[in-house]
């Protein structure tokens, strides 16, 4: 059995998106910290019931779910549910067969920009609350059993060229020969680091999706940003969804007379870098993306324009694959 085939609960099947919502459901918004959750408990209607905030620790984690039993029906809104410190909290939850939903850092603040710029956990806590309510068609956390360790991968593995590209770019402009050693044992080192790094990825991806490497334009570190950022496709209800979660869905703008198509700034900046690579990737190596980029070139789209359509055509094919193996797990 692969690592995502674990068997999924009947609910999740076909779409897991928020359920069983009536008036007395409760949001509790978590606003979690390496030190410290704080939670707060806000109504259907938007009514404020109430504030915790507890230590991150077994103790904290038993006052503030014995806190929460006093609504019956509720729900979890956790600000960056798949952050290492809160791992416990979520892990417990779940297993509990509590609602868990995981809300992006970026919409509550979104949704605090829009009411003041006070800020505070409660503040944060509350917002999280307040935008599950607001959005009922954001998916339940469940995640995959490999979604953790390759996000630790891949996001280590990028800071980790960054680092060797500013390091390289550096080593350019040190004339002291010491200066210049000491650089060249740091690249030296950051280069056998990501080697090390990408061998475990490749490794993990061959066992958990080795047919996302079979996609032109995508290797091994794109193949586990997109596994890591994308979880269970299932949560995704077509693939215009997956597009728009991955910023690459374009989006109107109209003004009286006006009307164009603009590049999302949004999404998952992570899931929408790994479209581009292989938009990239193809325009250097496939004949046929050549062609289609001159040809939209030839109808006055602008090379900007060319990308995001074919970013958009990239995770329309990520999506399918992703299906297929998705429902093929689950089936077996």
């Amino acid at each position: 059995m692969r690592l995502d085939e674990r068997p999924l609960p009947q609910h999740h099947i076909g779409g897991d998106a928020m359920e069983s919502i009536c008036e007395k459901t409760v949001a509790i918004g978590v606003d979690p910290h390496p030190g410290s959750h704080t939670a707060t408990a806000v109504s259907r209607l938007g009514e404020v019931l109430g504030s915790i905030t507890v230590s991150n620790s077994e103790a904290g984690q038993k006052k503030l779910r014995e806190w929460a039993e006093q609504h019956r029906c509720r729900c979890w809104a956790i600000e960056g549910a798949g952050n290492r410190f809160v791992a416990p909290l979520v892990s417990e939850l779940l297993s509990d067969g509590e609602q868990v939903y995981a809300i992006p850092p970026s919409m509550t603040a979104q949704y605090r920009s829009r009411r003041g710029r006070k800020k505070d956990d409660e503040v944060d806590a509350e917002n999280a609350a307040k935008a599950l309510l607001a959005n009922p068609g954001i998916t339940r956390y469940l995640p995959t059993g490999y979604e953790q360790r390759l996000k630790e991968l891949t996001r280590c593995y990028q800071r980790l060229s960054h680092q060797l590209k500013a390091s390289r770019m550096a080593s350019k402009a040190i004339d002291d020969d010491l200066i210049s050693q000491v650089t060249l044992k740091v690249i030296r080192a950051l280069e056998d680091a990501l080697a090390t790094l990408k061998r475990e990825i490749e490794k993990t991806v061959r066992k958990v999706a080795p047919e996302l490497l079979e996609i032109r334009g995508v290797g091994p570190i794109v193949a586990s940003v997109v596994l890591a950022e994308a979880g269970r496709i299932t949560r995704f209800a077509d693939r215009d969804h997956f597009v728009a979660f991955a910023g690459c869905a374009p989006i109107r703008w109209e003004s009286g007379a006006h009307q164009t198509v603009r590049v999302n700034p949004g999404g998952n900046r992570r899931l929408n870098w790994a479209a581009h690579i292989i938009a990239i990737s193809r325009l250097r190596i496939d004949t046929n993306t050549k062609a289609y980029r001159d040809r939209k070139l030839a109808e006055g789209k602008t090379q900007r324009q060319v990308i995001r359509l074919l970013k958009t055509y990239a995770c329309r094919e990520l999506y399918k694959n992703l299906k297929r193996r998705q429902l093929s797990a689950v089936g077996a």
